[in-house]
Parts: structure tokens; C-alpha cells; sequence
């Protein structure tokens, strides 16, 4: 159940299930992504995960969790597409478990509302000093750390090669020069701007009473003056193909091949079958070949984002393969778009996407994360096996001509000579 809630902008999607032993409450607060407000946003949903007004250390924020049983509390960044989302999420326990009569699911809610709407901080000075300098150092450590992922690293220089919009090149986070440069006046003015122009979508997944929530929910301060939004970027395609390298003191060399692969809505399942049986499976064309048969590549896998159009084939290989695994995987793609698909082939990776698909039917999280997608896309995943078992050996091939190859990234390791 989806509905607009209280005033324009606000969405509301209940999921009533006794399938699991807790309540999912989840804030999405949705906008277009803005390279000038993404680090700005960031530290404002960590000040949001840290503390408020009437919870103002880790050990007051601690206390208020375990009196609702050890509830879990988060606030994330996230991109979808062009949309920039501050995600946060609370998962309490089902108050029909409790012997007493707790009003758990009210003591959520509220508990929600005084963590993103009453924070520590003022309009004049901006979020709490201490707090705001720990919890951007706290950030400034991870973001360091993800310099030693080589992989993701690759990633993200092959996909800044490939976009032409900025913010569209960046990471749901930002950057670290822009994380350093945030004030805390700055973040605390992202946090109002987000309550004034954000649309709003609410999750709420587990045995619950649709007029217990809406009533709870009443009086959000929140205004949405922007709650039109479209999560899919679409850029013209390179005339030619970009080529970047770079050399790091590192063993392995990271390989990374961005291709553009548009497709119509009506025929996304035809391109998630396709990566699958392209490179995102153990069974994919790309591992057993590339990895398995000619063994040319430590890792290899592909990551299909529909939002952006993106295709990327990822490759851990030796330093001395880089042109025979490139060929390698060219010829792949080549064959996919010449020659049907067996029949059994296409049938081995359905079976494999219904297994995964169920399997995710036991976890609330996604079920959470696909209904706040489908709250701004309208796609339902009702329909979802009838859709997929209608993708056929030639909607395969079809789409796998459709791949347009626009940017070659080598990240190149030179100590793969070096004995450790």
C-alpha cells in the first residue's frame, strides 16, 4: 500500500506481514543529486545517527535503544540513479512478543522523530562542535580506508571517466577535500534545506495497523516543496572510447570497461538476464571462461546499475594479461551478440534469479528497500516471475547488442614481480 500522506511530497508505504519478528521503520529523504550539497548531506545524516537534543552523547542514544529492547538505529547515504537519498532506519522488536504492554511501535516512531527533527545544534551555530569534529574524523577514517580497496577505487576512476554530469561522478558521500571543508553552520543548513524541499518517503514493514502509523506519523515538519522526482540519468553516448591508466604500488592491476547499455523499461528483465549470463554469476560467460578456462583474471564480475545505463566489467588481473584478458572479454560479449543463448543456459540462470529472488523474500531490508524504488518508479515486483520467465534467447541477443563500449580503465599494479 502506497498513498501520499498528510500533505504533497510525503509518501506513505505500508508492508502489514507477521512474517517477521520486528517492526522496519524507514525515513528516505529523496533529492537530485547536487555535487555542492553531497558532503554537506553526509555529515548531516552522521550528526543524525549520533545524537538530538534530548539524546545528546553515545551513551544517552545507547540508553534510549536498549529501552526499546535493543532496537537498531542508522542513518545512511545512498544514490539511486540521479537521486541523492539520506536514508534512516530503525528495526524494533514486534510489541505482540512482549509479554508487557509496551507500546513499542509509538515509542519508534517518536523515538524517529526526535533523532532527525530535533537535532543538537542551532540555526545559528551550526550542529554541536565536538560532536560534529568526532563524527567528521570518524568519516575523514573510512573514507581513508576505502583508498586501500583497489577494486572500488578502479571503479569510481573508470565511472568519473564516463560521466559527464559532476554530481553524477561522484560517490554517495562526496569527496574527501569536500568532507574537510564542511562547517558545521553548513551541514546544519543542508539538514534545514532537506526538510524544506526533500520529498519524503516512509516505509513501514511488519505487523502494524495502517491507522496507528498514519496517526503517529501526523504533523511531520517537513514541507517537500520538490517532491517530483525521476532516478534515471541518461547521457549521449562517447563517439569515442576513453581510455585512462594509472600505475600504483600494488600487486594486482585492476582492469575496468564501462559500457553504455540503454535500454526501455519494458525490456530491463532482457538486460538483467543478460548481465547475469554475461558476468554476474558464478556460471557467467566472463568467470567460467576468462577465470575458469583460460585462467587470464584473479576476479572478474559485471555490475548492471538501470538507473544510469551503466554496465561495468571489473577484472583482477596480472600486470602481463591486461591485453589478453581485454580480448578475452570482448569476445565474449562478441559471441553473446552473434549467437543465441542455449536454451538450457537461459533456463540455469532464470532458476538462479528466482532462487536469489526468494531468498530475499526472508529479509526485511530489501523488501523495505524495493518498495521505497518502487514508490517513485511505480514498477511493482508482483509481476516479477511472469516477467522474467517471458525474456526469451533472442531479447538476450537483442539486448546484447546494444552494448556500446565507452571507457577502458587500467589500474596498473607494479610490484607484481616483488616477492613478499
Amino acid at each position: 500500500m502506497t498513498k501520499e500522506l498528510i500533505k504533497p511530497g510525503v509518501w506513505l508505504n505500508i508492508q502489514p506481514t507477521k512474517q517477521f519478528s520486528t517492526v522496519r521503520i524507514e525515513f528516505n529523504f529523496v533529492t537530485t543529486m547536487d555535487a555542492q550539497l553531497v558532503a554537506a548531506r553526509t555529515l548531516l545524516a552522521k550528526m543524525l545517527e549520533s545524537a538530538s537534543q534530548k539524546y545528546p552523547s553515545q551513551t544517552d542514544l545507547a540508553q534510549a535503544l536498549s529501552r526499546m529492547y535493543g532496537a537498531g538505529f542508522g542513518v545512511d547515504v545512498l544514490k539511486i540513479g540521479q537521486l541523492h537519498v539520506i536514508k534512516a532506519h530503525l528495526a524494533i522488536i514486534d510489541e505482540h512478543f512482549v509479554s508487557e504492554d509496551s507500546p513499542l511501535l509509538q515509542q519508534g516512531i517518536t523515538f524517529m522523530r526526535e533523532m532527525l527533527f530535533n537535532p543538537l545544534g542551532d540555526a545559528a551555530q551550526g550542529f554541536d562542535l565536538t560532536v560534529f569534529t568526532r563524527q567528521k574524523e570518524l568519516l575523514l577514517d573510512e573514507m581513508a580506508g576505502l583508498e586501500d580497496d583497489r577494486p572500488y577505487i578502479a571503479n569510481r576512476h573508470a565511472l568519473n571517466a564516463y560521466f559527464d554530469e559532476t554530481g553524477q561522478a561522484l560517490p554517495a558521500y562526496g569527496t574527501t577535500e569536500a568532507i574537510e571543508a564542511v562547517t558545521p553552520k553548513e551541514a546544519f543548513d543542508a539538514w534545514q534545506d532537506m526538510l524544506a524541499t526533500n520529498r519524503l518517503d516512509i516505509v513501514v514493514s511488519g505487523d502494524v495497523e495502517e491507522a496507528d502509523i498514519i496517526e503517529a506519523l501526523a504533523n511531520l515538519p517537513v514541507n517537500a516543496t520538490k517532491p517530483n522526482v525521476d532516478a534515471y540519468y541518461h547521457q549521449e553516448a562517447h563517439k569515442t572510447i576513453v581510455q585512462e591508466q594509472e600505475t600504483q604500488h600494488v600487486n594486482q592491476t585492476q582492469l575496468v570497461l564501462v559500457y553504455q547499455l540503454a535500454v526501455p523499461t519494458e525490456a530491463r528483465f532482457s538486460a538483467y538476464v543478460f548481465e547475469q549470463i554475461f558476468g554476474g554469476t558464478p556460471v557467467s560467460r566472463l568467470f567460467l571462461d576468462v577465470r575458469e578456462t583460460r585462467g587470464l583474471a584473479y576476479s572478474i564480475a559485471t555490475d548492471y546499475n538501470r538507473f544510469t545505463d551503466v554496465l561495468l566489467v571489473s577484472a583482477g588481473i596480472d600486470g602481463h594479461e591486461v591485453v589478453q584478458t581485454r580480448q578475452a572479454i570482448l569476445d565474449n560479449l562478441v559471441r553473446l551478440q552473434q549467437e543465441l543463448i542455449t536454451p538450457v543456459e537461459l533456463e540455469t540462470i532464470k532458476s538462479l534469479m528466482k532462487t536469489e529472488f526468494m531468498v530475499s523474500l526472508d529479509n526485511q531490508s530489501q523488501l523495505t528497500d524495493r518498495a521505497f524504488i518502487e514508490s517513485f518508479t511505480g514498477q511493482s515486483i508482483e509481476k516479477w516471475f511472469e516477467a522474467l520467465d517471458a525474456v526469451t534467447v533472442e531479447s538476450v541477443q537483442a539486448i546484447a547488442q546494444k552494448m556500446v563500449l565507452q571507457v577502458e580503465y587500467l589500474l596498473k599494479g607494479d610490484r607484481a614481480d616483488e616477492i613478499d
